[in-house]
C-alpha cells in the first residue's frame, strides 16, 4: 500500500510543476490589476486604444502636444446627455465627477483644420480613417450621442482627438468636440499591449 501511495505521488508533481507557470503569469496579472491608473501605471480595456498596460507620465501644462501622442484626459462632455453607459471605476486620479480619464492620441493640432459631419472627420482636407460618427451607443437600450458638427481651425492650445486602437467605437472629439491642455492629465506610453477589433453585441 505504501508503495502504490509513493508511486500515485511521483505520478502526480509533474502535473503540479506544470501549474508553475500558471501561477507566476496569475501574479503578475495581478500585479497589473492592482496597479491599474495607480502611479505611473494605466490598465486600459477600451478597445478605443490598444489594450493592456501602459506607463503613464505626469503631463506638465503649457507643454506642446504633436500628432501622433498618446494622453490620458479629462475632456469637457456637452451637458443635457446621459453619459451612465461610460460606468465609473473606481481609479486613484479620477477626472472631477468619478469618471476615468480617457485614453486618446492626438491627431490634429493648433492650425489645422478640422471638419466634421455625419460622413467622418477630415483633417486639413485629409479623411480620417474610421471616423464616422455612431448616433447611439452600441448597446440597448441605446442612448444618444452628442454629435459634434462643423468646421474648426484649431487655436492655439486645442488640440483634436481620436482613439486608434479601434476608432469606430471611440469616444472621443467627434462626440465631444476639441480639447484643451487643462484637459491633459498624463503622457501615455504603451508597455504591454494589443490591438482589439471590437464586435459590438446588442443585446435586450
Amino acid at each position: 500500500m505504501m508503495i502504490l501511495t509513493n508511486l500515485l505521488l511521483i505520478r502526480r508533481r509533474p502535473q503540479w510543476r506544470r501549474l508553475i507557470p500558471v501561477a507566476i503569469t496569475g501574479a503578475i496579472i495581478a500585479s497589473a490589476v492592482i496597479a491599474w491608473n495607480n502611479g505611473d501605471w494605466r490598465l486600459n480595456l477600451s478597445p478605443s486604444e490598444p489594450m493592456g498596460l501602459w506607463s503613464v507620465q505626469p503631463y506638465k501644462l503649457g507643454e506642446p502636444l504633436h500628432v501622433g501622442e498618446i494622453v490620458t484626459l479629462c475632456p469637457q462632455l456637452p451637458a443635457g446627455y446621459d453619459y451612465s453607459w461610460l460606468g465609473h471605476d473606481q481609479v486613484a486620479n479620477a477626472c472631477t465627477g468619478g469618471d476615468t480619464p480617457y485614453v486618446k492620441t492626438v491627431v490634429a493640432v493648433p492650425g489645422d483644420v478640422v471638419h466634421e459631419d455625419r460622413h467622418g472627420v477630415t483633417i486639413n482636407g485629409a479623411p480620417l480613417p474610421d471616423s464616422r460618427p455612431l448616433p447611439f451607443t452600441t448597446s440597448k437600450p441605446q442612448i444618444i450621442l452628442p454629435q459634434w458638427r462643423g468646421t474648426i481651425t484649431l487655436k492655439a492650445g486645442q488640440y483634436w482627438a481620436c482613439g486608434a486602437g479601434d476608432p469606430r467605437f471611440s469616444f472621443d472629439s467627434r462626440y465631444w468636440g476639441p480639447f484643451d491642455l487643462s484637459q491633459v492629465q498624463s503622457v501615455a506610453h504603451p508597455i504591454a499591449v494589443f490591438n482589439y477589433r471590437y464586435s459590438p453585441r446588442i443585446t435586450n
